[in-house]
C-alpha cells in the first residue's frame, strides 16, 4: 500500500499537468487498459474486487481520527464513543472505494456516502450528506445506524469479503444495526427526542437497513409506523422546519404514500392537521410541483379507499345494490378519478414547457398507477355494474399497465432513482398482468430492484408469483366446470 507520503505527491492540483489517475489498481497492476466504472469490467470478469487508485483529497468528506474523546449527552457533543470527527468537505465525485489509508470506520462512511448519491430518493437528496456529517460526528444513533447502510453496501459490493484481519461487512452492518437500534431505545423516554434530527433520520436509515436486508418488509413497516410516524406525529406538523427537517418531510411522504397503497394502512398524512400543512407549503412554493401534488393524490386515494370499504363493510351484502351509500361512493370515486385525470393534463402541459425528467417519469408511474388502484375499489363488485363508477376498461388497464412497465424499465436502467420507489406501481400492474410477456417483464424489474440492492422486492416478486398462479388454477377449474 503506498505511504501517505507517495499518495501526497499523487494529487494533482488546478494547474498540475499531469493526468488524472482513472484506472483501477487491478488493471494498473496487469497494465491494462481499464474501461472505467465500478467495478470495471474487467474486475468483474476476473472476479476481482475492483480498487481505485487514490486520487486527490480535494472535494471528499474526510474522516479524521480524534486524539480527544468527550461524551455524548442529549444531543451535544460530550464524548464521541466514536472516536471519529468529521470536515465536510463531500462532493458529488466521491468513489466508493477512495478510501486508501483510512480505517474501517472511514471506509464505511464512504460506502454509505457513495449508496447516498446513488440512490436519489427525492430531486435533492444527495445534497442531505453535508448537512448530515455533522450530526453524525455528534450522534452515536445515527453514526452507527448510517454505518450499518454503509457496511451493507460494502458488504454487496465485496462479495462479503471483508479486509484481512478485520470483520466481514456483513457482521459490522449487523453490530451498527443493533447498536444503533439499542441507543433508540434508551432515548426514546426523552422529553425532547422527537425535535431531534439525529434520531428522525436514524429512524429512516434504520428502516432502509432493513429494506436492504429483510426481504419481508415487515421490519421496514414497524420503523415507518414506530418509529419515523411517531417522532413526527409528537413532534406535530410545522410550516417553519429547518432545510434538514424539510428534505426528511418531503421523503417521508413519498415512501410513507407508497406504504399505506401497498399494504392497505392508515398513515398520519392523511390526518386533517397534516393535509393542511401541505397545502400551507404548496402554497409558498415558487412553482407547482407535480411529484407532490401526485403523493397527495396517493395520501388522499388510499384514505377513500379505507374509508370506502368500511362503509361497505357495514352495509349488508343483500341491500349494497339499493343501499344509496353505495352510490354516494361511486359518485366520490368519480371525484378522485377526475382529480387524478387534471393531474395529468396539468403535468403534460409542464411537461412541454420544461421537457422530461426522470421524476416526471416517477410521478407519471404513480399517475398510472393510482388509475388503476382506484378502479379495482370498484370492478371486482356487481353492486356497481349499474352505476357509474371510476371503472377503467380492460383496455384502459392494458394501457396503463404497458405504460407502467416502460416507465419502469426507464427509471431503473437510466436514473438514479432507488428501485424501492417503484414497489407500488410494479405491485399494482402485477395484480392485473395477463401475460406471459407482461408477468416476466415484470419479474425482470423485480430482479434488478433486487440487484440493486433491496432484497425487499423478493416479496412482492413472491406474492406476485403465488397470485398468478392461484388466478390460473382457478380460471382452469371454471374452464373445467
Amino acid at each position: 500500500m503506498p505511504s501517505p507520503t507517495t499518495l501526497q505527491r499523487r494529487m494533482l492540483g488546478p494547474l498540475d499537468k499531469r493526468r488524472r489517475v482513472t484506472r483501477c489498481l487491478g488493471c494498473a497492476k496487469r497494465r491494462i487498459k481499464c474501461e472505467g466504472g465500478f467495478p470495471c469490467s474487467q474486475c468483474i470478469r476476473q472476479d476481482m474486487i475492483c480498487v481505485a487508485q487514490q486520487q486527490s483529497g480535494h472535494g471528499m468528506a474526510v474522516f479524521v481520527n480524534k486524539t480527544k474523546q468527550d461524551d455524548f449527552d442529549g444531543g451535544h457533543r460530550s464524548a464521541d464513543r466514536n472516536g471519529v470527527t468529521i470536515t465536510n468537505r463531500h462532493s458529488s465525485g466521491i468513489h466508493p472505494l477512495d478510501f486508501i489509508g483510512k480505517d474501517k470506520g472511514s471506509r464505511l462512511l464512504d460506502y454509505f456516502v457513495s449508496f447516498i448519491q446513488r440512490n436519489m430518493f427525492t430531486i435533492s437528496f444527495s445534497s442531505i450528506v453535508p448537512d448530515l456529517l455533522p450530526l453524525i460526528s455528534t450522534s452515536p444513533i445515527l453514526y452507527h445506524a448510517v454505518i450499518a447502510v454503509g457496511a451493507l453496501d460494502a458488504n454487496r459490493h465485496t462479495g462479503g469479503r471483508g479486509v484481512q484481519g478485520e470483520n466481514s461487512p456483513y457482521v459490522d452492518a449487523m453490530s451498527s444495526y443493533h447498536m444503533s437500534i439499542g441507543i433508540l431505545r434508551s432515548c426514546v423516554g426523552n422529553k425532547n427526542v422527537m425535535q431531534r434530527e439525529d434520531v428522525l433520520w436514524a429512524t429512516f436509515f434504520l428502516g432502509l437497513f432493513e429494506l436492504l436486508s429483510d426481504d419481508s418488509g415487515e421490519g421496514w413497516v414497524k420503523h415507518m409506523l414506530y418509529g419515523t410516524s411517531k417522532m413526527l406525529q409528537l413532534a406535530g406538523p410545522s410550516d417553519c422546519m429547518s432545510p434538514v427537517r424539510r428534505m426528511f418531510y418531503d421523503l417521508f411522504r413519498t415512501l410513507e404514500a407508497s406504504r399505506a397503497l401497498l399494504y392497505d394502512d392508515e398513515t398520519i398524512l392523511s390526518q386533517e392537521c397534516w393535509d393542511r400543512l401541505q397545502t400551507t407549503l404548496s402554497s409558498k412554493a415558487t412553482r407547482w410541483e407535480p411529484m407532490d401534488e401526485i403523493i397527495t393524490l396517493m395520501i388522499q386515494t388510499s384514505a377513500f379507499s379505507r374509508r370506502a370499504g368500511a362503509i361497505i363493510d357495514m352495509i349488508p351484502e343483500t341491500e349494497r345494490f339499493t343501499d344509496p351509500s353505495v352510490a354516494l361512493l361511486a359518485a366520490d370515486g368519480l371525484n378522485a378519478q377526475e382529480n387524478i385525470y387534471n393531474w395529468h393534463t396539468k403535468t403534460l402541459l409542464q411537461l412541454v414547457q420544461d421537457g422530461p425528467n426522470e421524476y416526471l417519469n416517477l410521478a407519471l408511474l404513480y399517475y398510472h398507477a393510482l388509475l388503476i388502484f382506484l378502479s379495482g375499489n370498484y370492478d371486482y363488485f356487481p353492486y356497481w355494474d349499474n352505476i357509474p363508477a371510476p371503472v377503467l376498461s380492460s383496455g384502459e388497464v392494458s394501457e396503463h399497465l404497458n405504460t407502467i412497465l416502460y416507465l419502469s424499465g426507464e427509471v431503473l436502467r437510466y436514473s438514479k432513482i432507488p428501485g424501492v420507489m417503484l414497489l407500488f406501481p410494479v405491485t399494482v400492474a402485477g395484480a392485473r398482468a395477463r401475460t406471459v410477456e407482461q408477468q416476466s417483464e415484470l419479474l425482470n424489474l423485480l430482479d434488478l430492484v433486487v440487484c440493486r440492492g433491496f432484497v425487499v422486492a423478493n416479496k412482492i416478486r413472491d406474492g406476485l408469483l403465488e397470485r398468478w398462479a392461484k388466478r390460473d388454477k382457478k380460471e382452469t377449474m371454471h374452464l373445467a366446470i
